[in-house]
């Protein structure tokens, strides 16, 4: 007899972005593991908001906007890969802002609260195995 378990956690989703102003519509493919990218997207999401808060004190501060524009970056590249972050900001121009904004619903709806799933996941099964149910 053998003892089965199932790889739980595997994120697997598609952004479409639909067309506009001539441009054909964008599918973006998203897979990750969740278990793997957690600490890394809870890192850069909580980075996204503190320069976030930073730009709206001071929006015309060049280091905050670089500051911004890398965290988007990164946190885009963690959840579309490179290549799709890639295709992502060549769809958008370089226009982070207008990106975040479009792309924020899908990743406020679709991608945090599988996070946030799995993070109560985790904390349940470490009680577990700690003996604290």
């Amino acid at each position: 007899m053998a003892y089965k378990i199932k790889r739980k956690n595997v994120l697997c989703e598609e952004l479409v972005i639909e067309a506009a102003g001539g441009r054909p519509e964008l599918r973006l493919p998203v897979e990750m593991t969740i278990d793997q990218t957690l600490v890394q997207f809870n890192r850069l999401r909580r980075m996204l908001g503190e320069f976030q808060a930073e730009a709206e004190k001071d929006p015309s501060s060049e280091t905050t906007a670089a500051k911004l524009g890398t965290v988007i970056v990164a946190f885009f590249e963690l959840i579309f890969g490179s290549a799709g972050c890639k295709r992502l900001l060549e769809y958008y121009d370089n226009a982070y802002t207008e990106m975040l904004e479009d792309v924020s619903p899908f990743v406020v709806d679709v991608i945090i609260p599988q996070m946030n799933l799995a993070m109560a996941e985790r904390a349940e099964r470490y009680r577990k195995i700690r003996g604290r149910t």
